[in-house]
C-alpha cells in the first residue's frame, strides 16, 4: 500500500511539473499556483489518509487524480495537444476541410506532449494504489484496455469534430462583422474602411443571401477590443469578420479561431494570417521594403535616416526595410523610434541631419505623422520618403514632393467612385480596396454554398480592385504587388514613369 501510494504521489508531481511549464504560457505567474494545488493538495489529502484511513480523505486524493488525468492530460494534452499536432496536421494535409492547426513554441508543445504522457502514469499508478487498498496483488488488463478505448474514441471524435462543414444560414441572413475603430486615434482610418465594406455591400446585385454589416467599434484599446468582439460572436451570431489595423488583428485572431469563423483582416502583422480561419490581405512588409530600396537606388540615394513611432504595423515595416537596405547595401545612418506623445521632434530632425542622409524616411500615425511633416519643412528638409504613411496625412501638402511605397490600385474608377460617393473621407490606398475585395470574397464563399474559411483556403488567387493578389497554398497571406506614389499638387499620384515629366503620373 505504501509503495503504491509513493508511486502515485510522484506520478502527480512529475506530471504537476509539466502542466506548470505548458500553464506558464497562458498563465504566466499563476501557473505557479496551480502546480501547487496540484501537488500540496494530494500530499494533505494522502498524509491524511495515511494517518487516519478516513474514506473522506482516500476519495478527495482520487478526486484530484480524476482532475488531472481528465482536465490537463485527456482535454488538453491529448485532445488538444497530441491530436491536433499529429492528426490535426495531417488532417489538414490531406483536405483543406480540415483547419491547418497552429503550433506555438517547443517548450510549450512539448510540456503538453508530457502532461498527457504523465496523466497515463497518474491514472495507471492511482488504479494500482485502488487496487492495494483492496488487498489485490497483480492488476487484469482490463483498465489498460479500457483507457485504450476512450483514447480510441476521443480520436475518433477529434475527427468529425475538426472538419468544417457548410451550414447554409437558417434565415437567408449573412452576418457579416466589420472589426475597425471608430473612435480615438485610429477612428479616420476606420471610419473609412467601413465606408469601403458598405459600399462594397451595395454593389452586390441578385444575391442568394442577404449581407447584414455588424459594426464593432473596437476604439484605441486592445484591451476593451476582445470583450467587444466577443460580445459581436456571441450575441450578434456573426458569420464572418472583415477587420482591419494589426493592433485589432491580433486581438480577433484566436477569438475567430475559437468561433470557427473567417477572418480577413488588411493587416501588416504576418503572423495573423494563420491560413485557417485568419487571413491577411496587403502587401507585405517585405514586398514594400524590395520596392521602396530599388526605388532609392535609382534615385541615387546612398544613405538614409529612419524616424518611425512605435507601432507594430510601422516595426514590421522598419524591419523589412533595414533588411533590404542591408542585404543590398544600402547603410542607414540614423535611426530612432518615438512615441505617440512625442511633438517637438526638431532634436531628433538636428540628429538624423548630423548624419547628412540623402533621404529621410518618415512613418507614423496621425497627429505626429503630420507634426513630424510640418518640422521637417520648417528645417528646409524636402528630401522625405516613406511607405504608405503620405497617404494617411491630413495635410498632404505637407509632403509635396516626397515620395513612397502603397498599394497599386489598378482600378482608379473606385477611387473615384468612392470619393464621390463619400466626400471628405480619406481614401488609405493600402486599405479601402483590400477591405471591398475583402467583403467580397466573404460574398463569393456564401454565394457559391461553401464554408467560407475553406473557400478562403481554396483561394490562390483574386482579381481584386488593386490588382491580382496570389496566395501560396497553406499561407494566410494574400500578396500583392506595391507601387511607388507621390504627393503631386497636395494629392497621392500613382508614379508611372518619370518624375520630371507630367505624364510619369496618374491621379
Amino acid at each position: 500500500m505504501h509503495t503504491a501510494a509513493r508511486r502515485s504521489l510522484l506520478s502527480i508531481v512529475v506530471t504537476a511539473a509539466f502542466i506548470t511549464i505548458n500553464h506558464v504560457y497562458t498563465l504566466g505567474s499563476a501557473a505557479l499556483a496551480l502546480g501547487a494545488v496540484l501537488v500540496l493538495v494530494p500530499t494533505t489529502l494522502l498524509l491524511w489518509y495515511r494517518k487516519t484511513k478516513s474514506p473522506v480523505a482516500f476519495g478527495g486524493y482520487l478526486l484530484m487524480n480524476v482532475w488531472i488525468v481528465a482536465g490537463f492530460g485527456i482535454a488538453k494534452g491529448f485532445w488538444g495537444g497530441l491530436l491536433r499536432l499529429f492528426i490535426g496536421t495531417g488532417l489538414a494535409s490531406v483536405s483543406t476541410s480540415y483547419p491547418k492547426p497552429s503550433i506555438g513554441s517547443y517548450a510549450f508543445e512539448a510540456s503538453g506532449l508530457l502532461m498527457f504522457v504523465g496523466s497515463l502514469f497518474v491514472a495507471y499508478t492511482a488504479w494500482r494504489l485502488i487496487e492495494a487498498r483492496r488487498g489485490i496483488a497483480r492488476s487484469p488488463a482490463y483498465p489498460v484496455i479500457a483507457m485504450a478505448a476512450v483514447l480510441a474514441v476521443l480520436g475518433t471524435g477529434f475527427v468529425w469534430n475538426t472538419k468544417d462543414r457548410w451550414s447554409p444560414p437558417a434565415d437567408g441572413v449573412v452576418r457579416v462583422g466589420v472589426i475597425v475603430p471608430r473612435s480615438g486615434p485610429y477612428a479616420i482610418l476606420g471610419g473609412s474602411f467601413l465606408k469601403a465594406v458598405e459600399m462594397a455591400t451595395e454593389d452586390l446585385r441578385n444575391t442568394r443571401y442577404q449581407y447584414r454589416l455588424i459594426t464593432v467599434d473596437v476604439g484605441n484599446d486592445p484591451r476593451t477590443a476582445r470583450g467587444a468582439i466577443q460580445r459581436a460572436i456571441r450575441d450578434d451570431r456573426i458569420d464572418a469578420i472583415v477587420g482591419g489595423i494589426s493592433l485589432f488583428g491580433q486581438v480577433t485572431k484566436p477569438l475567430a479561431t475559437a468561433a470557427r469563423i473567417p477572418h480577413t483582416c488588411v493587416c501588416t502583422v504576418t503572423s495573423i494570417g494563420d491560413g485557417a480561419y485568419n487571413f491577411t490581405n496587403i502587401p507585405t512588409p517585405e514586398a514594400e521594403a524590395t520596392l521602396w530600396v530599388r526605388e532609392a537606388q535609382r534615385r541615387g540615394i546612398r544613405r538614409v535616416a529612419l524616424l518611425s513611432q512605435n507601432y507594430p504595423s510601422i516595426h514590421n515595416h522598419v524591419r523589412a526595410l533595414k533588411a533590404e537596405a542591408a542585404r543590398a547595401g544600402l547603410p542607414i545612418s540614423y535611426e530612432t523610434e518615438f512615441t505617440d506623445s512625442v511633438t517637438d521632434f526638431r532634436p531628433l530632425i538636428a540628429a538624423a541631419r548630423a548624419s547628412q542622409p540623402d533621404v529621410y524616411y518618415v512613418e507614423a500615425l496621425s497627429p505626429q505623422l503630420d507634426l513630424l511633416a510640418g518640422q521637417l519643412r520648417d528645417a528646409r528638409i524636402a528630401t522625405i520618403a516613406s511607405v504608405v504613411a503620405p497617404s494617411l496625412s491630413q495635410h498632404p501638402e505637407l509632403w509635396e514632393g516626397s515620395w513612397y511605397t502603397d498599394s497599386n490600385l489598378r482600378d482608379f474608377g473606385f477611387k473615384t467612385r468612392f470619393e464621390q460617393k463619400y466626400p471628405g473621407m480619406l481614401f488609405a490606398t493600402h486599405m479601402m480596396p483590400y477591405a471591398y475585395d475583402d467583403f467580397n470574397l466573404i460574398v463569393q464563399a456564401f454565394e457559391r454554398g461553401e464554408n467560407p474559411a475553406v473557400y478562403l483556403r481554396n483561394v490562390t488567387r483574386y482579381e481584386g480592385t488593386a490588382g491580382t493578389i496570389t496566395r501560396a497554398p497553406g499561407s494566410g497571406n494574400f500578396q500583392s504587388a506595391p507601387a511607388v506614389w507621390t504627393i503631386r499638387n497636395g494629392k497621392p499620384a500613382l508614379y508611372t514613369g518619370s518624375t520630371d515629366t507630367p505624364s510619369g503620373f496618374l491621379h
